[in-house]
């Protein structure tokens, strides 16, 4: 028998590793890699186009700022850089030139975004220059005489008519007009910075036509196509490889075919074996009838071990009727065996015949049978209350009937105590991040305020130089008359440099400033934090820390400050969390720039309470969650990432300083937000806050 059984395992386990090879061979790896270079492509012709938009939409002017040109273009030379890359670093012979054609992509992209530059550069200098011929032209023709309001009318249209068609007549006739303007020696200083930039427009716009000229006819797209014929004609080969091993591979499973069927021609062989071993089977259906009684035994033995569990065991049969019910199951269920048996088991269990289906159906489908599954439900008592049950089935035969047997849990309390551990896990994670807020904004701050002190000190520095230099620049004005700087005339430059440099020095005390709002709001609180401060200061260093999103979300954002408030006795940091809070919930209630959000501080009626009042005119807060709007991990934007802390956080820290917090609102018309303190009042202490 041994010397039969191992040739034919042999034979079949030789044919199927032939048939697995052939396999792999014919899924060719590089059909998979053609078409992934050929996706990539199709992505440079979609950030080409990208670009070219950007390009044209700057020439025109509707291109605020230079930023999508700028990463669309890095974008797309991205791309060619890891096209080339891929195809240069293949051992393959058949690729090197598809990995010409990429270097060649990738220089020709560069080159274009090198151009790019040089437009962007001239561009921005024209769209300047346009501007203030636009504007001093304006101011000109206001208070000019009649006979110069016709020259600057005829200057004007001429203008307009070059930029509209940059033509070399209608140059020379600007340049003429431009000419005659200058020769009149009664015109003022704006006469002469109007004929600057009118030359300047003349002299740079058709360098701008011509630059857009040469980047529009950069080859991109033909050697895009190069590269996509070189891939088809490169994937084509590789495809026919792949036919070469898929005919090899039908042929082989045609030859394992055959060679089953031989084998089964033997097993045909082997039946009249097995049917003489069918007689001694019928002896063993009697010593089986024997067996039979011996199970019946056993069975009262599992009853009564069945009795004494605190779990519901019970047997359904194949039509779903009870025909088993133990003392766990009338505990469980508040029904006793007498009238549960014989009765469905949808009276008990929802779903209970379509998940004992379900069971039967993935036991057949199933190689190996699956032992004891188990499954949760819901569970009916007598009195119709539903409650969570975990259920473990297991099917058996007596004869030809098929039964089914389910122990039963009751988990409500493990579902109880699931949720209160999700809800204690949601508040770790919530104090987990704001640990870590705490300390990112230390550390950005501590990055930020390094540089900007350099900003501060150059700008000092920049101002004295450009004092100490003004001196020299006059002297060469009135010996040599109007020179340039940097493009501009100098008497422009003279009266806009000096704003410029002090801005730059503002613009550094006001991040300097934001800088200690930002560390003083993050700093840890100490045992000490208990003092006297001033409300008013706490409700400016907060709207300071959020006046970025103020900006994004409002354009009438009004703040009235009481300034005979008295100090109040607490932590500052505490009060500044609070009123940024308020500031936040009211900006997100905001659904357009044009609604307001105010900000007020004052003293109330009883002279003994002083209030910051956040009002906005956002859509207001229904009445029935009026009263929620404090409670933990309650929130009506969960959509946009609430997490239904800050009020709640916002509320304990108010009820620390013995204050409250008030909220008033109406759909539709906005809410009122109030923050009500004593006045020289003490806060808890550290553990009557924890608690």
């Amino acid at each position: 028998m041994t010397g039969f059984s191992w040739k034919p395992r042999l034979i079949v386990a030789a044919l199927v590793g032939a048939i697995t090879y052939l396999w792999i061979q014919s899924a060719n790896p590089e059909l998979e890699r053609r078409n992934r270079l050929q996706a990539t492509l199709r992505i440079i012709e979609l950030r080409d186009a990208e670009l070219m938009r950007d390009i044209l939409l700057t020439r025109a002017g509707l291109l605020t700022n230079y930023d999508a040109l700028t990463r669309t273009g890095q974008a797309l030379l991205s791309l060619s850089r890891s096209l080339r890359d891929e195809l240069a670093a293949s051992a393959n012979p058949a690729t090197r030139r598809m990995s010409d054609l990429a270097g060649g992509l990738s220089a020709t992209i560069q080159d274009r975004l090198t151009r790019i530059e040089y437009l962007k550069s001239d561009n921005a200098l024209l769209r300047n220059s346009v501007m203030s011929f636009n504007e001093i032209g304006r101011n000109l023709q206001v208070a000019a005489k009649p006979a110069d309001s016709a020259r600057l009318t005829t200057l004007w249209r001429l203008m307009a008519g070059f930029l509209e068609n940059a033509g070399p007549e209608v140059a020379r006739e600007l340049e003429q007009e431009l000419e005659r303007l200058s020769g009149l020696n009664s015109q003022s200083d704006d006469y002469q910075v109007l004929i600057a930039h009118g030359r300047l427009i003349v002299e740079v716009l058709p360098k701008v036509d011509a630059a857009l000229q040469s980047i529009i006819g950069q080859p991109i797209l033909s050697r895009i196509d190069d590269l996509q014929h070189a891939l088809r004609l490169y994937g084509d080969g590789a495809e026919r490889c792949a036919e070469h091993f898929r005919l090899a591979l039908y042929l082989m499973a045609v030859l394992l075919a055959a060679y089953l069927l031989y084998q089964f021609a033997l097993l045909r062989s082997h039946t009249l074996a097995l049917r003489r071993a069918h007689a001694s089977l019928k002896q063993e259906i009697g010593e089986r009838l024997q067996a039979e009684s011996w199970l019946r035994e056993s069975e009262a033995r599992l009853r009564a071990i069945t009795d004494s569990a605190r779990e519901a065991i019970v047997s359904v049969d194949a039509g779903g009727n009870l025909v088993s019910w133990n003392r766990g199951a009338a505990l469980m269920f508040g029904e006793a065996a007498e009238e549960a048996l014989g009765t469905s088991s949808q009276r008990f269990w929802i779903n209970a015949q379509a998940a004992i289906q379900a069971q039967l159906q993935a036991e057949a489908d199933a190689t190996d049978r699956m032992i004891n599954p188990i499954t949760e439900s819901l569970g009916i008592r007598r009195d119709g209350e539903t409650f969570p049950i975990e259920v473990s089935l297991s099917h058996w035969t007596r004869g030809e009937e098929r039964f089914s047997t389910a122990i039963i849990r009751d988990i409500s309390a493990r579902r109880q105590l699931e949720a209160v551990a999700r809800q204690q896990e949601l508040q770790l994670i919530q104090a987990n991040k704001m640990t870590a807020l705490g300390t990112l904004v230390s550390g950005v701050a501590h990055e930020i305020n390094n540089p900007n002190q350099l900003i501060l000190l150059n700008a000092g520095l920049l101002a004295d130089i450009w004092s100490d230099a003004l001196e020299i620049l006059d002297d060469r004005y009135r010996a040599g008359g109007e020179f340039s700087l940097a493009g501009l005339p100098y008497t422009e430059l003279r009266a806009s440099a000096g704003v410029l440099i002090d801005d730059i020095g503002d613009g550094a005390k006001r991040i300097e400033r934001i800088v200690a709002d930002l560390k003083h709001y993050a700093r840890p609180q100490t045992e000490q934090a208990d003092a006297a401060f001033s409300l008013n200061e706490a409700v400016e260093r907060a709207v300071r820390l959020v006046r970025h999103v103020i900006a994004r979300k409002t354009d009438h954002f009004e703040i009235r400050l009481d300034s005979a408030l008295p100090p109040l006795q607490g932590d500052p940091r505490q009060v500044e969390q609070v009123i940024v809070n308020l500031l936040i919930n009211g900006l997100d209630a905001l659904t357009d720039t044009d609604q307001t959000l105010g900000v007020t501080t004052r003293r109330l009626d009883d002279e003994g309470e002083v209030c910051v009042e956040v009002t906005d005119q956002g859509g207001g807060i229904s009445p029935e969650h009026i009263q929620q709007l404090c409670d933990p991990f309650f929130t009506t934007k969960q959509a946009c990432g609430g997490t239904g802390l800050g009020l709640a956080i916002s509320a304990s820290l108010m009820r620390a300083h013995g204050g409250r917090l008030n909220f008033s609102s109406e759909p539709g018309r906005g809410t009122v937000a109030q923050a009500i303190f004593p006045v020289n009042s003490k806060p808890w202490s550290a553990a009557e806050h924890a608690d």
